[in-house]
């Protein structure tokens, strides 16, 4: 794509040099419309029945165009707040708060919003879709400019003094014309990859699910096992439970280590932050001096011990490989091996694995959202095993070999993706910040197809 002919220093941001031609106007000057909305009382039916105003929030904004909204408002909420305003189709939606900084929409819809979204409308200069492609481009930089401890956020007045370059109003079309088409071809890709990627995940979770369940015999005989949570299985096998057979250990709450507790160098603490694709990434775990190591001998990790967070993301499943000398737990997880000598700890790893596991978490909710896993809930779970340890041995090399060939093919494809999405970033960037020249752009006959 060609450049223009002379470029400029602005002196003011972070898209360095603009062609001289483009104005650098601040956003707060370009647009007449710069607010947000507020909260009606969730509790307060008035505000919400029969609602027909589109309300939205930054669940609703997905960087695309808003076609409707989650939840809608009535007359009287409209009336009750005079923060509550109706915005114009085409207006610029962008999040204030928290992990949701930056995201965007761009309305199809009339709608008010709640305070956490601030709408950009009205402009003489500024054309809403070349604002749109803008905001996208400047996101890192926004987000840069957040402020506040564990929930961050920007203001109304962080996005007004936002410098915007400003070609003319119809260069300024032609480059959201442009970018609307590569975006749409780039997207069609990316939705492909991910939507593959999704089949090859579904595909080796039912490998994984049929190994533990039936065995690789695709004949094999199968009965009712009785237990809620895992249906039919292998009529071969038998079914243990995890307080007869298994070794399970937390970090009681009094010791809970606090970040002063952390050392630079030590025995290694895992947490449930440090699970990685099923094994424990040694460089992000935290160390602690020995004491602190010795304070508890029921924690301390062995090679092939199976962990289980018990927090937080309750269910998520590590096996302990290439141990250094020495390991222990921090809260929120829980350490197992084998009492005797009735499953490979292995094969243990891919039944947690398993939707057996994650149907038990589902059946002891009991409709309520579980926060955590307790050990005399976990010593109720129940699964089948094959008796004979070559039978598991086999299980985990078929596993192994089955699941390693898809991993490295959604890896390949996931690079391919991030590739895709840092080119739709680059492409953006450059037009809306004049590096190349799309006034002559034209979509060519196979684009158009």
């Amino acid at each position: 794509m060609k450049k223009y002919n002379a470029y400029k220093d602005n002196g003011a941001d972070w898209f360095g040099k603009i062609p001289n031609e483009w104005m650098l106007l601040k956003i707060g000057r370009a647009f007449s419309n710069i607010s947000s909305g507020t909260t009606p009382k969730s509790t307060d039916i008035r505000f919400y029945e029969n609602g027909n105003i589109n309300w939205l929030n930054t669940g609703d904004l997905t960087d695309s165009y808003i076609l409707q909204t989650k939840k809608r408002i009535n007359e009287f909420a409209l009336k009750s707040f005079s923060t509550l305003k109706v915005y114009p189709v085409d207006s610029v939606v962008i999040a204030l708060y928290g992990a949701t900084i930056g995201k965007l929409g761009q309305l199809k819809i009339e709608a008010t919003t709640n305070q956490a979204c601030c709408v950009i409308s009205d402009s003489e200069y500024i054309k809403q879709r070349f604002l749109f492609y803008y905001l996208l481009a400047a996101r890192k930089y926004i987000i840069s400019m957040a402020y506040g401890g564990g929930q961050p956020n920007i203001s109304q007045d962080i996005i007004k003094q936002l410098y915007i370059p400003t070609p003319s109003k119809n260069e300024q079309t032609q480059i959201a014309k442009y970018l609307d088409h590569k975006t749409a071809i780039i997207d069609a890709l990316i939705e492909k990859k991910e939507l593959l990627i999704k089949k090859l995940s579904e595909q080796r979770q039912a490998i994984i699910n049929e190994a533990v369940t039936k065995g690789l015999d695709s004949n094999a005989p199968m009965k009712d096992s009785g237990v809620e949570w895992l249906g039919e299985i292998n009529a071969e096998w038998i079914i243990k439970r995890i307080k007869h057979i298994t070794y399970v250990k937390g970090r009681i709450g009094w010791q809970n280590l606090r970040s002063e507790d952390f050392r630079d160098i030590g025995p290694y603490l895992v947490t449930g932050t440090d699970f990685k694709l099923g094994r424990i990434n040694w460089k992000t775990c935290n160390r602690v001096d020995t004491e602190r190591f010795e304070q508890d001998p029921y924690i301390q990790l062995k090679n092939d011990d199976v962990l289980i967070t018990k927090d937080g993301t309750i269910g998520k499943i590590a096996i302990v490989k290439d141990k250094p000398e020495k390991v222990t737990l921090n809260t929120g997880v829980f350490v197992t091996r084998p009492l005797k000598n009735d499953y490979l700890p292995d094969y243990f790893y891919w039944l947690l694995v398993s939707d057996v596991f994650s149907h038990f978490i589902d059946y002891n909710k009991s409709g309520a959202t579980i926060q955590h896993l307790y050990q005399n809930v976990f010593n109720e779970f129940s699964f089948a095993l094959p008796s004979n340890l070559n039978e598991q041995r086999r299980i985990v090399d078929f596993l192994e070999t089955k699941t390693q060939k898809i991993d490295i093919a959604v890896n390949k494809i996931s690079n391919q993706l991030k590739r895709f999405k840092s080119y739709r970033q680059s492409i953006i960037s450059e037009a809306v910040t004049g590096k190349i020249d799309v006034r002559e752009w034209q979509p060519q006959t196979a684009e158009k197809s």
